[in-house]
């Protein structure tokens, strides 16, 4: 390697020996003269047939002066036109934005390659956009542009020295190192400038390819080329990527002895040697002695540094160089183009911190009535997002633009971009930090996300997405589940959709209404009556009226609609409103009653049947909407029949078809919020409205904004009724927080002495204490509490009193959980039953301890008559025989008349005393399948003595699917296999009804597979819902499957 003073003498020599060139020479800079280089990676080059060859196959064109440029075809100026139009915007951004976008570029490449036309401006135009122009690409995609765009150029272009000097700006931009003698041998025959030389010291510089260097300098002396200032300051920056800061000073001293100005773009280059090896403090004192001598970096300088800064991993060192900028930069609060370009820049290499720092050395800016908040910043956390920056580097990202009040939504923006990307694991981390925060989660948030997944996952993946929107305590509305939920999934059985709904944890009243209307509008009115019956839950009957009468008028099923209108009005949300009533409104709107009122006047006859009576105002409407033109025997006949199902005592609160404001208690949460801001604003009494909002959270169950509202309820004076603090207090026992139940509860008890919480809160205040393993607190509080009131119980509370038992049995010993039931029944709280009663068993059973829990199940059905755990007890007893090995092990301790078979025997003879020798059989059956011993189970069905109904076996399967224990349904279906009394095609349809349910598709397959293997011919209803699972699953349908899809098909045609 030559030293310094070795190429430095050459230098000298040369610049001495051109007495005709002005060693002040200066150059014009190329416009990517400031932008960062980092490592550079060596390009392989090889000479072959005058051309060179890279690694991506570009070859670039050595034509020889004798040969003529080919002249493209002529074109119309439209073409021509269309092209410049095209390049002009790609100018406009840049001298805009200070970048350009890849598809607008593209469009230019295709536009260049489809004319086979460009004039040499705009193809030097092209070339450099293939800098950092494009800041959010990487340096391998920018390479692989140029070398697109050389060879889109190439067909019609004659390459000059200028398209080589743009080409090397490009090299320099991306990191590329070259080999110098062939690049420039394989100009030819255009021939390298100045320029030309400049450009390739400065990609060996930032290379730190010393030995390169020489030998180019070498060159350009041998060519009476002169030294620019351009060239020592690549000679600077070589040095420091070198590691030789001693050398630096001896290149500034030749400077000096050539009299060249010690410029900025000198001290520029003598900050970034002294950044690339870390000297800090020498940093910062060459920029204060820049400052000091009268030169002022510019944003362009400012930001080389702090890209080198960024490339050597010194981010801690950002903020202080960041000071130097312009006054008037740092006095700006919005940020330049060119400064937005090197922040997306240093993102999408990995230095987003370094990035926001940028940000943060502008002065927060101030924000008007009308401003976009979340302007500032919003292409930072954008960019973030695009480039895959990690979640948590973006949460501290975003938390610092809102903390410093420079973006008060930046997290917004974030999951807004990450939503739009499809970034679906990022959107949803970013909605926990939201939440984390406080920040509300709209529903419509995630309607991105269902749309995403429906189309990856299918009916899997709107059900997952709709049990994270619950995770996340994000109650799905309306238009989450009938816009981007319902039309994504099968309704081949409704019954089962409605099942998985609730399974991903939403409530039959959120999906109830939504599925109504999607059945009723396509002609499904039986199924949807089918749901509604079916599943308890609240409806919007408003919403289904419409749908209704779509549906009766597509089908005339006058029964199933007669029983939608006698369930939707028992269900309604509003018990207020005549929904039978207005159904008919609704009817006679209808442009069919204009000409045929059949329909009408029949479904009037199915009402009277039924006994459903409707308004008097109802009555009238529809009386007021029948045409004159049916003639009055017609008429006559109409409004007979509406009178005879007239009832003047129902009343329908409110005009029915005049838009006017609600009262507060009819509203909803949306209406209520809208109706308290616009009485915020205009300065009227807002109590109402609290209180209702109030109520309205407390019922969902919304903690967080039932306290902001009691908040604001208190400063506003707005008094707390007991029925409200009784609510609040019921939440903080639901979510768990048993000392704020218990101060809430004695707040209450002082506020309102009289007042008597009723029996649901108070058992479940009892549950959450003996999760806390405070058991006899419990006892106390329920005994307490019964003296102030009159005990109804019954089966509304019988479910919250079996989950206290079933947690003191968790929690607690045998003797508590006996004394807590006695405690409950003695006060009428419940009632024994085999649900009831189970807790008791289980006690023993968690434990291990069979024989207690034999003798407990003894001592209940003596004294109760019931059999509680039943099944779980006769398992476990069987499960222990076998010792958890094998069949072979229970065989043989079942013949040795062991003394666990001695306790089965007595189970089963319990059984039988109290549900008869019928039921004896099936408890065994039931247990036999589902501990999986099946020789046993096979020799009992093959038992003629053993006799049961297949009825009450159906009903024990279906207990089984409900339970989703597929593998006791498939025990029973291969031991049941060819006996005519039992229904082996149901079992298979309750097990593949199991796996719809779950969307699991997988599993469905391979039971289809299990059944092949069998020998087991499938049912049409079978084959119709494993298709149906497997086509909303987006996976192929199997070919056996296929035909027997089609066999099935052609058999119904033919009927």
């Amino acid at each position: 390697m030559l030293t310094t003073r070795q190429y430095l003498k050459i230098i000298s020599s040369r610049v001495l020996s051109c007495k005709n060139i002005s060693v002040k020479q200066k150059l014009s800079p190329c416009p990517c003269r400031y932008q960062i280089y980092r490592t550079i990676s060596n390009v392989v080059s090889t000479r072959k047939s005058g051309n060179i060859i890279l690694k991506s196959n570009v070859q670039y064109s050595t034509k020889t002066n004798d040969q003529k440029q080919k002249m493209p075809p002529l074109r119309s100026t439209s073409s021509e036109e269309v092209l410049e139009k095209f390049i002009a915007n790609l100018s406009s951004d840049i001298h805009q934005k200070n970048r350009v976008y890849k598809n607008d570029l593209m469009k230019v490449i295709n536009k260049v390659k489809e004319f086979n036309f460009s004039t040499k401006k705009q193809g030097l135009q092209l070339i450099r956009c293939c800098t950092e122009l494009l800041p959010d690409e990487s340096s391998a995609s920018r390479m692989a542009l140029v070398e697109l765009v050389w060879s889109t150029l190439k067909p019609h272009t004659k390459f000059y020295v200028e398209h080589y000097n743009e080409l090397l700006r490009v090299y320099i931009a991306n990191n590329r190192t070259l080999t110098a003698s062939s690049f420039i041998s394989q100009m030819a025959p255009s021939k390298p400038n100045i320029t030309t030389y400049e450009l390739i010291i400065r990609a060996l510089g930032e290379a730190g390819d010393i030995n390169q260097a020489t030998e180019v300098i070498s060159n350009m002396k041998a060519q009476s080329l002169p030294a620019t200032e351009s060239i020592f300051n690549s000679l600077i920056i070589c040095q420091g990527k070198a590691g030789n800061l001693n050398n630096i000073q001896e290149v500034v001293s030749m400077m000096k002895s050539l009299k060249l100005e010690n410029s900025l773009e000198t001290c520029l280059a003598k900050v970034r040697a002294l950044a690339y090896n870390k000297q800090f403090k020498l940093l910062y004192e060459e920029m204060d002695k820049t400052k000091t001598s009268g030169l002022q970096f510019s944003e362009i300088h400012i930001m080389e540094i702090v890209k080198t800064l960024a490339a050597v991993g010194s981010y801690e060192y950002v903020a202080k160089v960041l000071r130097h900028l312009p006054e008037e930069t740092l006095k700006t609060p919005s940020i330049s183009p060119y400064m937005q370009s090197v922040a997306t820049l240093l993102v999408y290499q990995n230095h987003p911190i370094v990035a926001l720092e940028i940000y943060k050395c502008l002065p927060l800016p101030s924000f008007g009535p009308k401003d976009d908040q979340g302007l500032h910043g919003r292409s930072l956390v954008r960019d973030c997002v695009k480039a895959s920056i990690p979640s948590s580097i973006i949460g501290l990202i975003t938390q610092e633009l809102m903390s410093s009040g420079r973006n008060p939504i930046a997290l917004h923006n974030a999951s807004e971009a990450a939503l739009q990307l499809n970034k679906v694991p990022l959107a949803l981390d970013l909605f926990m930090r939201m939440k984390q925060l406080g920040m509300p989660i709209r529903p419509h948030y995630f309607w991105p996300i269902l749309l995403h997944n429906s189309k990856s996952y299918g009916e899997k993946g709107i059900m997952n997405t709709l049990s994270t929107m619950v995770t996340m305590e994000v109650k799905p509305d309306y238009d989450t589940i009938m816009e981007y939920s319902l039309p994504y999934v099968s309704f081949t059985s409704p019954q089962n959709l409605m099942k998985k709904f609730q399974d991903a944890g939403l409530t039959v009243s959120t999906v109830l209404t939504p599925m109504m209307v999607t059945l009723l509008n396509t002609g499904q009115v039986r199924a949807a009556s089918e749901i509604c019956e079916l599943f308890q839950g609240k409806v919007d009957v408003e919403k289904i009226l419409k749908p209704m009468l779509k549906g009766y008028l597509t089908t005339s099923d006058v029964k199933s609609t007669i029983h939608i209108l006698e369930d939707v009005t028992k269900k309604a949300g509003d018990k207020n409103k005549d929904w039978v009533g207005r159904f008919l409104c609704v009817f006679m709107q209808n442009k069919r009653v204009l000409e045929d009122v059949s329909d009408f006047l029949e479904l009037i006859k199915a009402i009277k049947a039924a006994g459903i009576n409707i308004s008097t105002p109802a009555a009238d409407y529809c009386i007021s909407r029948l045409p004159e033109k049916h003639g009055k025997d017609i008429i006559d006949t109409f409004r007979d029949s509406l009178i005879e199902i007239t009832d003047e005592r129902i009343v329908d609160e409110g005009e029915m078809f005049v838009q006017q404001m609600p009262h507060p208690k009819h509203m909803n949460e949306e209406s209520l919020k809208a109706h308290l801001s616009e009485l915020e604003a205009k300065g009227m009494n807002t109590r109402g409205v609290l209180r209702r909002l109030l109520q309205e959270y407390c019922k969902e169950g919304n903690l967080a904004a039932a306290r902001e509202v009691a908040d604001k309820c208190q400063k506003e004076g707005v008094f707390l009724s007991a029925g409200m603090k009784a609510a609040i207090f019921d939440l903080h026992v639901k979510l768990g927080e048993l000392d704020l139940a218990e101060i809430a509860l004695a707040d209450l008890n002082k506020s309102s002495p009289n007042f008597t919480l009723d029996e649901y809160k108070v058992i479940d205040f009892a549950t959450l204490m003996v999760y806390r393993k405070k058991i006899d607190q419990a006892m106390e509080l329920i005994d307490e509490e019964s003296k102030k009131r009159r005990i109804v119980g019954g089966r509304g509370v019988s479910m919250n009193c079996w989950r206290l038992l079933d947690a003191t049995a968790a929690h607690g010993s045998h003797v508590e959980a006996r004394k807590m039931f006695e405690l409950l029944a003695s006060l009428r709280y419940c009632k024994p039953s085999n649900v009831i009663l189970g807790p008791l068993i289980r006690v023993h059973l968690k434990n291990n301890n069979l024989q207690e829990a034999v003798n407990e199940f003894s001592r209940l059905a003596s004294k109760y008559n019931k059999t509680p755990l039943k099944h779980e007890l006769i398992c476990a007893i069987l499960k222990t025989m076998g010792d958890g090995k094998s069949e072979e092990t229970f065989i043989t301790n079942e013949k040795s008349n062991s003394r666990l078979n001695k306790l089965a025997q007595t189970v089963l003879n319990i059984d039988k005393k109290v549900h008869g020798p019928g039921d004896v059989q099936l408890s065994l059956i039931a247990a036999l399948a589902d501990v999986g011993y099946k020789k046993t189970l096979r020799k009992l069905f093959l038992d003629p003595t053993v006799k049961f109904h297949p009825d009450a076996l159906h009903r024990r399967c279906e207990r089984f699917a409900e339970e989703r224990k597929v593998d006791a349904l498939e025990t029973i279906a291969q031991c049941a296999k060819d006996l005519r009394h039992v229904d082996v095609d149901e079992i298979y349809e309750l097990m593949l009804d199991v796996y719809q349910r779950e969307d699991n598709c997988t599993d469905a397959l391979a039971l289809w597979s299990r059944m092949q293997e069998y020998d087991v011919t499938p049912s049409q209803k079978f084959v119709r819902n494993i298709c149906s699972l497997i086509q909303a699953n987006n996976r192929p349908v199997p070919s056996e499957l296929s035909l027997l899809l089609d066999k099935h098909q052609k058999k119904a045609s033919n009927l």
